[in-house]
């Protein structure tokens, strides 16, 4: 998922305790057994929590993926309150959906999930 890599290139220095997975291994949770889908998972605190606001920070995410040809399907304003930021985007022709979490007051601050629809195991 190189759109997952894009993003963390924007924030990966001013992250601490980053854990990453990717989308080496299929997640099979919400498919057919028949099915697979692929992810990419990042989560981590700012270093300077005080200088680096996490619900701005998922907006400048949010311009790079619309950058990129997402198109943002929940609206911030139906989900967020005042120490908590989510955007979710998808790309139809990809088939990728990703969904970023800003948190000011609880770790970790940032969260990064991308996924794949669900499609037919190879082979």
């Amino acid at each position: 998922m190189n759109d997952g890599n894009a993003l963390l290139s924007m924030v990966k220095t001013d992250l601490t305790g980053l854990t990453e997975e990717r989308a080496n291994q299929d997640r099979t949770t919400s498919c057919k057994p028949s099915e697979i889908q692929r992810y990419f998972t990042a989560k981590g605190n700012f270093a300077n929590l005080a200088g680096q606001d996490p619900i701005s920070r998922i907006g400048l995410l949010k311009g790079k993926l619309q950058a990129l040809g997402y198109r943002e399907v929940v609206d911030e304003l139906d989900v967020s309150e005042d120490e908590l930021g989510v955007v979710v985007t998808h790309h139809a022709e990809a088939h990728l959906t990703f969904v970023l979490v800003g948190r000011a007051s609880e770790a970790p601050n940032l969260v990064i999930v991308g996924k794949t629809e669900c499609y037919p195991r190879a082979g």
